[in-house]
Parts: C-alpha cells; sequence; structure tokens
C-alpha cells in the first residue's frame, strides 16, 4: 500500500497541512530565522571591510561565504518571510531523493504521510523557523544517497563536496567513499571544499581568525547561549555528573564502536540501496553522538532515507522500536518532559529527546547489522487441492 497512489483528496490535504505551517512561520515566527539572519549579518561586515569571523556566530568555513554572500541583497524582512520557503522547498526535494531511491514518488502513500508529518515532526519544523542551513545538508544527503544507489560516485561526490563547503557536516560520509572503494567520487568530495577554501580564504581580511577564534569555539561546544540545546553526549553527560576521564572514555568507545559497525554492516552486503543507508546513518548518528554540537534538528540529516527504507525488507523502519523512538520528536510532545537536568532549563528537555532518537536509532542499526542480512525469503509453493494428483504426474498417467 504505501507505494501505491495515495488518491488527489489525501495529495490535497497532505500538502495544505504543509503550507498552512509555512504560512505560519513565515508570518507569526517569533525566532525570524535567527540562524540564518545571524550568518548574513556576519558576511555584511564584508561590505564594510571588516571579517564575519568578528561575529561569535559565524561557524563556518571561508568556501561558504559565496553562499551567505548571495543572499544579502536581501532585507532582514525578505529574509524573514522568504528564506524559511526555501528551505522547505530544501527538505521536500531531499525527501523525494530518499523515495526515488527506493522506487516510489511524492505521490506515493509513503510520500505524502512525510509531507504531511512536516506539520507535526519537531526537528524539520524548528529547522525551518531558525533558518538554519542543516536544511540543504539533509537535502544534499539524500541526493547523494540516490546517486549513490544508481552507482553515479563521481557525482554523488561532487554533491557531498558542495554541501561540505556549505557546511562541513557531511566529512564523514568519506567513509562510505573508503569503503566502497570510489577513489574518484571521494576526491571529489574532499577537493571542492579544499579548493573553495583556498580560492576564497586569501580574499577575506584578517582570515586566521577562522583558525584562531572561531575554530576554537566550535570544537568547545561553543557558549552558554547554545549549549543548553545541545544533544550530544559530551553536552548531556556532565549534566548527570559523567565528565573528565569516564566521558572521554565513553566518546572514544562509541567512535570506536562507529567506524567499527560502519565496516561491519558494509561487508555484510546485502540490498545495495539498504546497505548505503544504514552505513551512512550510523557514520552520521556515530559522529552525531561524540562531536559537539548537535542541535535536535541533525536527525534530518539521517532520517529521510531511513523512512523510505521501510519499503526493503530487513530495515531498520521496519522495527516497532524505531517508530517508538520518534515520539518524542513530535512537535505537540517537545515541552513535555522531566526537569532534573541543571535546573530544568528548557533548552535541556528539548537537547534530551533527539539524543533519546539518536541513542535507540543508532542501537537499533547496530543489532540489526551484528544479526546480519536477513535471509532472502522462499517463494511459496502452490498448496494442491485435497485428493487431487499434482497436473504432472496426472498427465504422464493419462493414456495416449
Amino acid at each position: 500500500m504505501l507505494k501505491s497512489r495515495a488518491p488527489w483528496v489525501v495529495l490535497a490535504g497532505a500538502y495544505a497541512l504543509f503550507i498552512q505551517e509555512l504560512v505560519r512561520i513565515s508570518l507569526t515566527n517569533q525566532m525570524h530565522s535567527m540562524d540564518n539572519l545571524l550568518v548574513i549579518d556576519a558576511v555584511r561586515r564584508l561590505l564594510d571591510g571588516g571579517s564575519p569571523y568578528e561575529s561569535d556566530r559565524f561557524l563556518y568555513p571561508p568556501s561558504s561565504v559565496p553562499f551567505a554572500l548571495a543572499l544579502t541583497p536581501l532585507s532582514d524582512t525578505h529574509l524573514e518571510r522568504l528564506f524559511p520557503w526555501g528551505l522547505a522547498a530544501l527538505l521536500l526535494v531531499g525527501w523525494w531523493a530518499a523515495l526515488r531511491m527506493f522506487g516510489v514518488g511524492l505521490r506515493s502513500w509513503l510520500g505524502v504521510a512525510g509531507v504531511a508529518a512536516f506539520a507535526l515532526f519537531n526537528p524539520a519544523v524548528s529547522v525551518v523557523e531558525l533558518g538554519n542551513w542543516t536544511a540543504p545538508v539533509a537535502a544534499m544527503m539524500s541526493i547523494a544517497l540516490l546517486l549513490m544507489g544508481r552507482g553515479r560516485w563521481l557525482a554523488a561526490g561532487v554533491v557531498i563536496g558542495v554541501s561540505i563547503a556549505v557546511k562541513p557536516m557531511l566529512v564523514p560520509i568519506g567513509l562510505v567513499f573508503l569503503l566502497a572503494r570510489k577513489w574518484r567520487g571521494l576526491g571529489a568530495a574532499a577537493g571542492i571544499p579544499i579548493a573553495a577554501c583556498a580560492v576564497v580564504t586569501p580574499l577575506l581580511p584578517e582570515p586566521g581568525l577562522f583558525f584562531t577564534r572561531t575554530l576554537p569555539f566550535l570544537l568547545g561546544g561553543q557558549d552558554g547561549f547554545a549549549r543548553p540545546y545541545d544533544s550530544s553526549l559530551p553536552a548531556m553527560l556532565p549534566r548527570i555528573g559523567i565528565d573528565g576521564a569516564p566521558l572521554a572514555i565513553v566518546r572514544v568507545a562509541v567512535l570506536a564502536i562507529t567506524v567499527a559497525a560502519a565496516v561491519l554492516r558494509w561487508r555484510n552486503g546485502g540490498e545495495e540501496r539498504l546497505r548505503l543507508v544504514d552505513t551512512s546513518a550510523i557514520v552520521m548518528i556515530g559522529t552525531f553522538l561524540v562531536s559537539t554540537p548537535a542541535f535536535g534538528y541533525y536527525p534530518l540529516v539521517v532520517l529521510p532515507p531511513l523512512v523510505a527504507s521501510v519499503l526493503v525488507r530487513g530495515s531498520a523502519a521496519r522495527s516497532v522500536w524505531f517508530w517508538v523512538a520518534l515520539v518524542p520528536l513530535v512537535r505537540p510532545l517537545q515541552f513535555i518532559g522531566v526537569d532534573f537536568l541543571d535546573g530544568g532549563h528548557a533548552g535541556y528537555r528539548q537537547a534530551a529527546k533527539p539524543l533519546a532518537w539518536m541513542v535507540a536509532a543508532g542501537t537499533l542499526l547496530l543489532v540489526r547489522t551484528l544479526r546480519g542480512e536477513p535471509a532472502p525469503r522462499r517463494p511459496e509453493l502452490p498448496i494442491q487441492p485435497a485428493g487431487r494428483e499434482p497436473e504432472r504426474l496426472a498427465a504422464t498417467s493419462s493414456p495416449g
């Protein structure tokens, strides 16, 4: 049923929900595309001869400056009103690519359900409300997996390279290229952002600030403004008393398990598209767990392909626990939770839910990897009516 076409009335209802949520965000959004405006304001310093890295909130590599610079002619009002629509369109493209990887489209029941879920899924709504650049990264992740599944690894490497140039979230996907031994694709994925940085960096005033100010700030988990919303283990575990050497041991252990599980999942083989989705999800979820920061909308990078993989037997999405783990990320439940972390800051409560999903999804993928690829289903033999011989025997026993 998930593959069949949904009726027009269902399709219209799903897109009506999608559009009404966008209208609400663009007209009444209290966040006012905050993340994007901070980036644009930082890049506007170039027009006055300053460096974007003078701002504590410009946390992107030099290769991202041209992308942000292209948006500077728009006023803040236009960015607040139009940018959410652009990000939502990118999320829709990413969902389309994830569906196409498994042979269905947006008109299918699964495709329509995903569109309707936009208004109810907190990571999707929050990334659009904030105007965060994770949305294009999520779209390019799905597009790259679609290309990999079709054997177009060089094109996939170009997509990953552009994504890293915009926001370097997908650097760990280089491990997938290594496992597949697709050296040209890996070269494109690494070469594009390196070349872009090499061109842009000398043109920026005080480019050294990226290394002396921005990188230490980013690698340190940012500051008190963002830290309450950080869902990574290095941010969450100290709130329950796990810090210092024990925390370092946990991070190293999770990283080692991530790499080992990704290698094992790749070697297990099986259905190629599912192998690509599972391996990339293991790599990215493990990265989000051990690195900092990792915000509540980061699951969007891996969720569309994982959800679309429900069409394939043996996928993690066919486990009921996969869907149970998603329940806390439903938007009406975002403010429900216990207040026991650092005085009950609302950000801590919200950050705990994406962390719980990442742990649950990562554990589910690990368990299924250890079990190996499910055996192919044996075809069923036709049942013969009682009291009758098979046709072949009847034919051999008949005269003439």
